[in-house]
């Protein structure tokens, strides 16, 4: 075994001793989702670091030398060799009146919408337009729903997290109220996407914004995968759309949701979408573990948006679905996420798909 083999193995030995492993569902439910990898083989990644990715992976290993207790793994990986503007795509906050105004609009239509969710045969129980329903921890148990998760995608080169936060935010309510696959064009979001208002709801380099997403996938629907494939040159295609969003909102705007009120969503939609802060070295090279290098702050910075499809309270984490590839982490581009690091949780965001 070569020397920096060794020292990354006992880097990660060192950063992981504060991690449970007996209370692991990436690893103990991974069964058939992906393969968990070890240490040793993310570390052969090291000879793919170009010099970008060498100067960020030391940057890492610097940043994990400051973090306090790490409950995480470094390993070096191939994002390290991108710009970050490549993996992210939130460089504005959301615009929170337009989640005040949507919500109310929920608040007004919500008996409509539930019984035409009735007359659909969807349980209407545990859902709430009027953020009203009372948080009852005992119901909220660990969750890792492996029957509702669709395939890990990767942005590529194009910060469009913001879309594929989106796309996978659909796809995974479909398949928990339906049982069915559905795959989402997220090329015909980036492209095609203008709001209810006709604002652009991002690009590549500029960024965006999933709510915008939403409304696009609301009001005009969205082209699937097969259409309009990721990477696609040309303008929007002259295809049927697949028009089905009952609606979408936020999780109490203007404040820091519950971590007891995000699960309420995530258990009834499937998954919700939130952004976080992830221009971080030290979770680019996430390698395992709980990521704890970046406590949350009151500035609230976020840059990234990912989905949310569980969590483990033991570790104080959320389970998080990335949109960097099955190559990104141990656990096939899912990553546990603490509680009260990144900012995640911020602003959450939920759509309601219709058949």
């Amino acid at each position: 075994m070569n020397k920096k083999l060794t020292v990354l193995i006992l880097l990660s030995m060192v950063c992981f001793s504060g991690f449970s492993q007996g209370a692991n569902p990436l690893v103990n439910k991974s069964q058939g989702i992906f393969k968990v990898k070890t240490i040793e083989e993310m570390a052969k990644n090291e000879i793919k670091l170009t010099v970008r990715g060498k100067a960020a992976f030391v940057k890492a290993k610097e940043e994990f030398r400051n973090v306090k207790n790490p409950k995480f793994q470094i390993a070096p990986n191939e994002q390290l060799n991108q710009d970050p503007k490549e993996l992210l795509g939130i460089w504005e906050k959301p615009d929170l009146n337009i989640a005040v105004r949507r919500n109310e609009e929920n608040r007004n239509n919500e008996k409509a919408i539930k019984n035409s969710m009735i007359a659909a045969g969807i349980d209407v129980s545990g859902m709430d337009l009027s953020y009203s329903r009372p948080v009852k921890t005992q119901e909220l148990l660990d969750s890792w729903n492996t029957r509702i998760l669709t395939p890990v995608k990767n942005q590529g080169t194009c910060g469009s997290c913001w879309a594929f936060a989106a796309a996978a935010a659909y796809e995974h309510g479909y398949l928990k109220f339906f049982r069915g696959l559905l795959d989402i064009s997220e090329q015909d979001i980036v492209v095609c996407g203008v709001t209810s208002e006709g604002r652009d709801c991002g690009d590549c380099w500029y960024g965006g914004q999933t709510y915008r997403a939403f409304d696009y996938m609301d009001t005009k629907g969205t082209l699937l995968e097969k259409d309009f494939p990721y990477g696609s040159d040309g303008t929007c295609p002259d295809k049927i759309r697949y028009d089905g969003v009952w609606t979408w909102g936020f999780v109490y705007p203007g404040r820091f949701p519950t971590v007891n009120e995000i699960k309420k969503y995530v258990d009834y939609y499937g998954s919700v979408a939130t952004y976080m802060k992830a221009e971080i070295s030290s979770f680019i090279s996430y390698g395992g573990g709980v990521y704890n290098g970046y406590p949350s702050n009151s500035g609230n910075d976020c840059d990234h948006a990912v989905i949310i499809v569980g969590w483990n309270e033991a570790m104080k984490a959320w389970i998080i679905k990335n949109s960097w590839g099955e190559n990104w982490g141990p656990y096939g581009g899912y990553a546990y996420v603490g509680y009260d690091q990144c900012n995640i949780g911020k602003y959450v965001m939920w759509i309601l798909p219709k058949f």
